[in-house]
C-alpha cells in the first residue's frame, strides 16, 4: 500500500464516526483526487446520494484539480449540493494533505435536508401566510463566489450536467454559436474540469455540434 492511500484510510473510521453521530440523513465519503474516474474509495450512507465506491468525482473535485477553488485553507463548509434525483445537501469538505502539505483527498459531509427545505417553507407559509408581509431573506452572494456541487458518480452524467449548466447560460441555440463562442465554450469547460474525465471530448464535441479534433485543437489553442 502506498503513502498517499494509507493516509486516506486513516479517515475511513472518521467518517464512519461522524455518520454514527449525525444520522442516517449524512453521508460522508473520502475521494482518492488522483482518480478522478473512480475518486470514491470510501463512504458511508451512499443511498442518500446514489453513489457507491468506484464512482468518479463531482464537478467540485473537478474544479479543485483544475486550481478553480482555494486549496490553502483546511476545509469549506456549509455550500449547497444537489443530488441526480434534485435532493438538497448541506456540504462540507475537508482537504486531506499527505505529509509535505500536498492536497491527495478529500472528505466530503453531506446532510439530506430535502425533506426540512419543505418543511421550512411550510413554516414560512403559516408564520406569514400570502400576505405582503414577508420575512426579510439575506441575499445570496454573487454567483461565482459561491460553491456548490452535484453529487453524480456516474461520469457520463455528471458530463452531461457540467455541459449543460455551461451552455444553459447562453441566450442561443448550439446551431446559432459562432466560432470564437464555440471556443470560449471549450475554455469555459475546460476550466471546470471537463476534460479530466474519459469522453469529455466527445461529449463536448456532440453538445457543440463540432468534431473531436476542432475541440482539440481550440484546447492546443488554450495551452
Amino acid at each position: 500500500m502506498d503513502e498517499q492511500r494509507a493516509i486516506l484510510e486513516t479517515y475511513f473510521p472518521i467518517a464512519s464516526l461522524i455518520t454514527s453521530i449525525v444520522g442516517p440523513k449524512c453521508e460522508v465519503v473520502i475521494h482518492d483526487i488522483f482518480n478522478p474516474e473512480q475518486s470514491v474509495i470510501y463512504l458511508t450512507n451512499g443511498h442518500i446520494s446514489g453513489r457507491k465506491v468506484g464512482d468518479g468525482a463531482t464537478d467540485l473535485v473537478l474544479k479543485l484539480l483544475k486550481g478553480n477553488l482555494n486549496q490553502d485553507q483546511p476545509f469549506i463548509a456549509n455550500y449547497i449540493a444537489e443530488g441526480p434525483n434534485g435532493q438538497k445537501f448541506r456540504s462540507s469538505t475537508y482537504f486531506i494533505r499527505n505529509h509535505k502539505g500536498e492536497l491527495i483527498g478529500l472528505m466530503c459531509i453531506n446532510i439530506d435536508i430535502t425533506q426540512m427545505k419543505i418543511a421550512e417553507e411550510w413554516i414560512q407559509h403559516l408564520l406569514y401566510g400570502d400576505s405582503s408581509v414577508t420575512p426579510q431573506v439575506k441575499e445570496d452572494p454573487p454567483e461565482e463566489k459561491q460553491v456548490t456541487e452535484y453529487l453524480q458518480g456516474n461520469v457520463e452524467d455528471l458530463l452531461r450536467h457540467m455541459i449543460k449548466t455551461v451552455l444553459g447560460k447562453l441566450d442561443v441555440t448550439k446551431d446559432r454559436l459562432t466560432s470564437h463562442e464555440k471556443q470560449e465554450l471549450v475554455k469555459a469547460l475546460n476550466n471546470q474540469g471537463v476534460f479530466l474525465l474519459k469522453g469529455g471530448v466527445s461529449e463536448v464535441a456532440r453538445s457543440l455540434g463540432i468534431s473531436e479534433p476542432t475541440v482539440y485543437r481550440y484546447l492546443q489553442k488554450l495551452k
